[in-house]
């Protein structure tokens, strides 16, 4: 994984397109979305730039106008398209407005919060290692078993509540009374923190496959890999809901 974690797909994107016309809607749409935000961030299409027209982008992406509509429809939802009637779709934000609305109150960003869970999550997995049974094994395996149903479903919400248990099981593992304390008082922005990587559909996949390392790692009580695991997870949750930072620990 890139050290940065900037998108590096820029000469992906594009190639990307011939493999739409074989999917089904939905996910032409969803792949769709994951172009054209890869693209933004990639500063194919700068914040204030105008987006190619719907002819031009969707005879390039091989999708029906329909598609990429929704598409667009859905990036605009975020905040990071202004659809102008008649004049086409303009680029707002490198960052959709969830990420940037989120807890506003209390002056914590979302970046701010998934840092604190690469941090405490990560060290919580390394100290896991050293108190898991095989009846706890056994328990996150079922949750993980359940997470991955649900994100084949496309049941979102499910989805996030297996993956919430997943998590704080072994964040209760650690037996790390002040980590254990410090995520139970902001269990409501865990919950929010774990379902906003699922709106990119097309990438939930990946969710699966983070998820069965961290599984793996713990299983076989190895420590180095089960924090390391559980971080490039944290990354790529975080990149899924839009948040990118920069860490020099993987």
């Amino acid at each position: 994984m890139n050290l940065s974690f900037n998108y590096f797909l820029e000469s992906q994107s594009s190639m990307k397109s011939t493999a739409l016309v074989k999917r089904s809607s939905s996910q032409v749409t969803d792949q769709a979305v994951e172009i054209i935000h890869e693209r933004i961030q990639n500063g194919i299409y700068p914040v204030g730039s105008a987006l190619p027209s719907q002819r031009e982008l969707s005879s390039e992406l091989g999708i029906s106008r329909a598609s990429l509509r929704e598409a667009l429809t859905r990036l605009a939802a975020l905040g990071l398209l202004n659809i102008m009637a008649g004049k086409g779709a303009y680029v707002t934000a490198l960052e959709s407005q969830p990420v940037e609305q989120w807890n506003i109150q209390f002056k914590i960003s979302l970046k701010d919060f998934y840092q604190l869970r690469y941090i405490l999550e990560g060290f919580s997995a390394l100290l896991a290692c050293e108190y898991i049974s095989d009846h706890d094994i056994e328990t996150l395996n079922q949750h993980f078993q359940q997470l991955k149903a649900a994100i084949e479903a496309h049941h979102w919400t499910e989805a996030a509540e297996h993956d919430f248990l997943f998590h704080q099981l072994i964040i209760g593992l650690s037996n790390n009374q002040s980590i254990i304390q410090s995520l139970k008082n902001q269990t409501d922005w865990m919950k929010q923190s774990q379902i906003l990587p699922f709106v990119q559909p097309n990438l939930a996949y990946k969710t699966v496959q983070e998820h069965e390392q961290i599984l793996q790692a713990l299983s076989q009580r190895n420590a180095a890999a089960a924090e390391k695991a559980m971080r490039l997870h944290i990354v790529g949750a975080a990149q899924r809901a839009g948040v990118y930072f920069s860490s020099h620990s993987i």
